[in-house]
């Protein structure tokens, strides 16, 4: 992968199409497998969402994926990983769990994991509804950089960019020294 492609700036209708697209791999999964489904992504602000940053967010959620997976003893029976200039993004059929526990697993390792907070990871149910947070009375995830709800801030532009891009950065670097 070169620098340049790195550092693509993405266009509002790439993401758009990309989630469209998300959603049509979803139900063909669905149909494919019938078994609950992870969806990750990463929470990315700004305009470039596949950078190294990115990325090592990514393989750490996935890392952390597959480990509770060995450790439940629950089978990966299929992944597919993208990584386009949308971001690094993974679809997993996850065989030998109910969707509600896997999603808790899956919040787990977003409120536990150093970088979890830039990890998404939705889980969708065999019937194809996906499973909030609401749904474990468990609010919106709080910004970054303050104590507010992270959309509020992120639809207000509340903070810089260059604000949010150095605390991800601490954020892993932070996760390095631990590991």
């Amino acid at each position: 992968m070169t620098h340049i492609a790195e550092e693509t700036p993405v266009q509002l209708c790439e993401l758009l199409a990309c989630k469209e697209q998300r959603a049509k791999t979803q139900l063909a999964w669905l149909r494919t497998y019938g078994v609950p489904l992870v969806s990750f992504s990463i929470n990315m602000p700004g305009p470039v969402k596949l950078n190294a940053v990115s990325e090592q967010i990514f393989a750490q959620g996935l890392a952390a994926l597959e480990a509770i997976c060995h450790e439940q003893g629950w089978t990966l029976i299929a992944q597919q990983i993208h990584h386009e200039k949308t971001g690094p993004e993974g679809i997993f059929a996850v065989q030998g769990v109910s969707a509600s526990i896997l999603k808790k697993q899956m919040m787990h390792i977003e409120k536990t994991h150093p970088t979890g907070r830039l990890m998404d990871l939705d889980v969708i149910d065999k019937q194809g509804k996906s499973i909030s947070r609401k749904a474990y009375q468990i609010g919106r995830r709080k910004c970054l950089l303050c104590e507010e709800d992270a959309v509020i801030c992120a639809r207000s532009r509340r903070h810089p960019l260059q604000a949010l891009l150095a605390k991800i950065e601490e954020m892993v670097h932070a996760d390095e020294c631990c590991h």
